[in-house]
């Protein structure tokens, strides 16, 4: 099939998976383009890994269509052909699966073949990924021996070895370390970078943020919001603006009110009572405003003319984008799940 907008890599149109009277996923319809990095994000049972294995042909959908590019050509992957098209992607689905006698060698290499991958190329191929994932010591020891967060590390690697266009990861970040998940982020964005299109999905919302050119709010599986962070946060209401003062002040009501008075006029807010609080853990004040760059940038140059020292004056990256999910969460399942809003804000990851 032809097409005008020859960027599109996958196509999901009107995906479904019903398991009895149950729909996992219901009509779920997005486009992942090539080179930008799609973040699918929902708590815990939301349908996510159904989705990603129905990219996979590892569930075949109800009903709907998913099409992969191929010379070109969108294609339609169907569950009695087309198994070449799979060759473009590399997936990691759900906790990887090794063979404990095995090696991080041997079962790349086996990968590498499986896949046709160049059979003079595949030594140095597995050496490279495993370079890149940080298990180079590890590469003739056997995956019996391994934690959970080193062999969640090889699955990752093993969606990768055979050099695929795009990349389907489920939880790719799942068992692992802080510092691994740095490591395993700043790789993606390298593999981005190179080219690579890249589909994952995690139940944390700072997972993807730090990475998702453009973020899938899945919940139930229904698709409740897909774009850009920036136009996800500009659907909020409002932002957040942390203004950390050079010296604290001894009467914090005071110097509250006195900021509430330089800043209101400023946020490009209507009806709002309150504007500025003081958050004391971070010992900090908090103001809302309407997010937009010039308001801000008045509200910084209103605190200078009145001689307020600043020292720190920024808008938490997720600031507004946590409100919007709690409430796009929240607001779908408040009939069907009283515990809603704490299910979002597990999945936000700013429990108190």
């Amino acid at each position: 099939m032809t097409d005008e907008n020859s960027d599109i890599v996958i196509s999901l149109r009107n995906l479904s998976k019903k398991f009895g009277d149950f729909y996992a996923v219901s009509n779920f319809s997005l486009d992942v383009k090539k080179g930008e990095i799609i973040g699918l994000l929902g708590p815990n049972g939301a349908g996510k890994t159904t989705t990603m294995k129905m990219i996979s042909r590892l569930l075949i959908p109800s009903t709907g269509e998913v099409w992969i590019r191929d010379n070109g050509n969108l294609e339609l992957l169907t569950n009695r052909s087309k198994d070449y098209l799979l060759d473009h992607l590399g997936f990691l689905i759900e906790n990887p699966a090794f063979y404990d006698h095995m090696t991080p060698k041997q079962i790349l290499s086996y990968f590498a073949r499986l896949k046709g991958y160049p059979k003079k190329k595949i030594r140095s191929r597995v050496e490279e990924v495993i370079n890149m994932i940080g298990l180079e010591g590890w590469i003739d020891k056997k995956v019996g021996t391994f934690s959970k967060g080193m062999r969640q590390k090889l699955g990752i690697v093993s969606a990768l070895v055979h050099d695929p266009e795009i990349l389907v990861l489920d939880e790719p970040q799942t068992g692992l370390d802080p510092k691994a998940r740095r490591e395993i982020r700043k790789l993606l964005l390298k593999l981005k970078h190179q080219g690579k299109t890249i589909f994952l999905s995690s139940h944390l919302l700072y997972e993807v943020s730090e990475v998702a050119d453009r973020i899938a709010i899945i919940n139930l599986g229904n698709l409740v919001a897909f774009d850009t962070i920036r136009n996800l946060e500009s659907e909020s209401q409002d932002s957040l603006l942390r203004i950390q003062l050079l010296t604290l002040p001894v009467d914090i009501p005071i110097m509250r009110d006195k900021l509430e008075s330089i800043i209101k006029p400023h946020v490009g807010m209507k009806n709002v009572s309150e504007i500025v609080s003081y958050n004391s853990d971070s010992q900090v004040f908090e103001a809302r405003f309407n997010g937009n760059l010039v308001n801000q940038g008045r509200i910084l140059k209103e605190l200078a003319l009145n001689k307020i020292d600043v020292v720190d004056f920024s808008v938490p990256r997720t600031s507004s984008l946590e409100e919007l999910y709690i409430k796009l969460l929240a607001g779908i399942v408040t009939e069907r799940n009283p515990v809603a809003e704490v299910q979002a804000k597990e999945s936000a990851g700013i429990m108190e």
